[in-house]
This record gives C-alpha cells, sequence and structure tokens, in this order.
C-alpha cells in the first residue's frame, strides 16, 4: 500500500505528466549526467529523471517512503538513495559537479536554497518546484515587497528565472498555494564586485531587518568590530541616500556601501 503524504515534511507528491516533462527539459539532462533529487518522495520524478538517463542521488527523509526508493534502486543501478535530512547532509562528499533536481518540501525550501547556493561550481544547474511565493521572492526585481535579502543571496551567484506557473491540482494531495517551476544557472563569476562576501551579507541582513524603517535607522545596528561605523557618512560616500528603504537598491547599491566602509 503506497504510504500516505505526510504534511510535516512538506510532502506534495507530483503527479501531472506535462509538468514532469517540463522539469525534464528545463534539466537538459545528457545521458549518464549526475542529478541530485531533495525529497524524492514517492519516486515519481525519480522514475523521470532515470527514463531521461541521469544517475540519480535521491535524498530522503520519510522512513516510510524509503523502502519503495529502495526497491526501485535494486533494479535501477543509476539510482542511490541517500536517507536523511538534506539540511544536515554533507554536500561536500558528493560527487561534483551535478545538477540539482527536486520538487522540494515547501517547509524547507527557502533555507536549503539559501544553503545550496553557496556551491555554484557544485551545482550550475538546479531546477527546483516551490511555492509562488518563494518562486517570487526569488526572481523579484527591487522596489517591490518580494524583494529581499534572499534574493540577493541567491541572485548573487546564480540567474534566477520562473518558467512555470504550477496549479495545485498537479500535487497529490493539493497544497494550499500555488507552486512555481524555477531554473536557477550558475553565474561565471558573483553578480557584484566585494572585499568581503560575509560581510556584505551581514549588510545586507541588516538592511532588511525592518522592512517599513530607513536604510540609515536599519544599519544603525550594524557594527564592525572594534569599530563604530559613521552611517550618514559612509553613505553619502556611497551615494545612497540613507532616507531610502533596502528594498529600493540594488546589488550594487549594496556593494558601494560595502566598499565605503573604513577599512
Amino acid at each position: 500500500m503506497p504510504a500516505s503524504p505526510k504534511k510535516r515534511f512538506g510532502q506534495h507528491f507530483l503527479r501531472d505528466p506535462a509538468v514532469l516533462r517540463t522539469i525534464i527539459e528545463l534539466a537538459g539532462i545528457s545521458p549518464g549526467e549526475r542529478a541530485l533529487e531533495i525529497g524524492a518522495g514517492d519516486g515519481t520524478l525519480t522514475r523521470a529523471l532515470l527514463a531521461a538517463g541521469a544517475r540519480v542521488a535521491a535524498v530522503e527523509l520519510d522512513r516510510d517512503l524509503l523502502p519503495g526508493l529502495q526497491e526501485l534502486a535494486a533494479r535501477e543501478s543509476s539510482l542511490e538513495v541517500i536517507p536523511g535530512d538534506a539540511m544536515k547532509l554533507d554536500y561536500a562528499a558528493l560527487p561534483s559537479p551535478q545538477k540539482l533536481i527536486a520538487n522540494l518540501p515547501y517547509n524547507i525550501a527557502s533555507g536549503l536554497l539559501s544553503l545550496l547556493c553557496g556551491w555554484p561550481e557544485r551545482f550550475p544547474l538546479m531546477v527546483v518546484m516551490v511555492q509562488r511565493e518563494v518562486a517570487e521572492r526569488l526572481a523579484a526585481p527591487p522596489g517591490g515587497k518580494d524583494y529581499g535579502s534572499l534574493t540577493l543571496w541567491v541572485r548573487h551567484r546564480y540567474e534566477a528565472e520562473v518558467c512555470r506557473w504550477v496549479p495545485p491540482g498537479a500535487f497529490r494531495p493539493p497544497p494550499k498555494v500555488d507552486s512555481a517551476l524555477v531554473r536557477l544557472r550558475a553565474l561565471p563569476r558573483p553578480r557584484v564586485r566585494v572585499p568581503d562576501e560575509e560581510t556584505y551579507f551581514r549588510l545586507v541582513r541588516a538592511a532588511f531587518a525592518h522592512r517599513r524603517k530607513t536604510l540609515l535607522n536599519n544599519l544603525k545596528g550594524f557594527s564592525l568590530p572594534g569599530k563604530i561605523p559613521d552611517w550618514p557618512e559612509i553613505l553619502a560616500r556611497a551615494g545612497v541616500a540613507g532616507g531610502r528603504r533596502a528594498e529600493t537598491l540594488d546589488a550594487e547599491d549594496f556593494a558601494r556601501i560595502l566598499r565605503a566602509l573604513p577599512s
């Protein structure tokens, strides 16, 4: 008897064959190419990837679903099943490079993308199914409510493209929200030049800490070791008005602020 999807794991099993075909087309799988699938579930996408010729590493946390995946692996030499939590997986131990192709569990999608987008050489292409809300954040231009620190983090190293909106009826059970297929392609180099990426993203997170506050007010809480920045002076040097809100700044604006910090 097939295992039932579990709400606590954010499970929604894809059932629309047209959407499956679109995923495979967007992934551009070549025979023998490595693909990592996170949240393999009942193996619907896994089987489509194997049929396309991929060598698949399928990660699954739900113990009730593992027997079905392991039975499939016993028949398919190109499938490796990896039991465990994708947020705790040792990605450095996996073969590289490979493509990430996944219907991501919705309860970890944002956190997982934040983690994986730090390795563009390891994952040069990702094709992922996420909630529409997450897709809109990934692709948002400056100036809107969807634009934020996740947008800037992911697009520092990737080009994000929303390729298809997917209705709830494509899944079992249907989620309460629309979904989207997003393709992330690694950039040849980071989007902006910054002297210290860790400090750059600390700065971005501080700027978005309270979206209704001005940039200057948010940055008052951002400090450097042993230094208290003079933010009005720094922002003036960077050519960015302190009365703006973080959502109006693009990546180069934030990079200029970082470069204006005292060394």
